[in-house]
């Protein structure tokens, strides 16, 4: 059995993750039109870091929280570094996992996976489409990079060829719309193929839950989340939150719509942390975020740069070493 992706990678020190983390905190906190979001649960994949748990702990007071762990040899380690008596650990694919939880209560639910898109994450989005009530979020991250050819070098109809069967090989022939090619699953379009696919079942998992419901209490999903982001490999998370029909007043007042990275559509936003010293960023700081910050071109920064930090310096983590003796 492979190791699993906790041993080889750090799951604290990803800056765009970590950019992610925060945004989605600070969305989270407009759902209490529909609830106290303190009173919500929180679903997640929390490996040995617990980086989303302990935040959404910390920041929104969240304290019905649920860890899925597929590996339980490694329960120990998982239950050793469980940061809050509050987070339940529960063991097994989350395909088995979910099906045991009660779904009458509103939550925010993180299908956090390091790997691709795959039948088994489509099944996961499927069945909480099908079960979550009104005022519910539901977000999945998956891998949206390229897949490694084994000869680069092969005319480029052989490349794309192979790239669609791997493509239907992850997620299953009848799951990849007709007009899907191997061109649409590489660079910038492999995101918005993936986030496709995930759109495709939720609808569809929504037309069959609303064909036995009244026009009130049919179920809406609203998209809300779109980010693309590199700290290795290249991510996706997409996401969005589930009402019913009669609740579209409790909705349009969350405003969800008055932040700037909230997408509604298949344009992504796209996280990328400049790469900058605490003192150059203290310096773009005390210009933020009324002041122009062009001056920063004659440190040695680029237009690029300077431009994401402005979009994301609320958000951006600052690491250090520090050495506890």
């Amino acid at each position: 059995m492979a190791k699993p992706s906790f041993r080889m990678f750090d799951y604290r020190l990803r800056p765009a993750k970590s950019t992610e983390r925060k945004m989605l905190s600070e969305a989270f906190r407009r759902l209490s039109f529909f609830k106290s979001v303190e009173n919500y649960r929180y679903v997640g994949f929390g490996s040995t870091t617990f980086t989303d748990f302990i935040l959404f702990h910390r920041t929104l007071n969240i304290k019905d929280m649920i860890s899925i762990e597929n590996r339980q040899d490694y329960e120990a380690r998982f239950e050793f570094n469980k940061p809050f008596d509050c987070i339940q650990m529960m063991y097994g694919d989350s395909n088995k996992v979910l099906p045991e939880l009660l779904w009458n209560i509103k939550t925010i639910t993180w299908l956090d996976y390091d790997g691709r898109l795959v039948g088994p994450v489509l099944q996961d989005v499927a069945y909480i489409s099908m079960n979550a009530i009104s005022g519910s979020v539901l977000l999945v991250t998956v891998n949206a990079g390229s897949y490694k050819l084994p000869d680069p070098k092969a005319p480029e109809e052989e490349n794309e060829q192979y790239r669609l069967q791997e493509f239907k090989k992850d997620v299953g022939s009848d799951k990849v719309p007709g007009n899907i090619e191997g061109k649409h699953l590489e660079g910038e379009e492999m995101p918005k193929t993936c986030r496709r696919l995930i759109m495709n079942e939720i609808e569809q998992a929504l037309r069959d839950r609303n064909g036995l419901c009244s026009p009130d209490h049919e179920m809406k999903y609203q998209p809300l989340f779109n980010f693309v982001y590199r700290d290795r490999a290249k991510m996706l998370t997409v996401g969005g939150i589930f009402y019913e029909v009669g609740d579209e007043d409790i909705f349009q007042q969350c405003q969800f719509k008055n932040l700037d990275y909230v997408r509604f559509d298949n344009e992504p936003y796209t996280i990328s942390v400049p790469v900058m010293t605490l003192r150059e960023r203290r310096y773009l700081d005390k210009r933020l975020p009324q002041g122009a910050c062009k001056e920063a071109l004659e440190i040695g920064l680029t237009e690029s740069e300077i431009a994401n930090y402005v979009r994301l310096y609320r958000y951006c983590p600052a690491f250090a070493e520090v050495e506890l003796v």
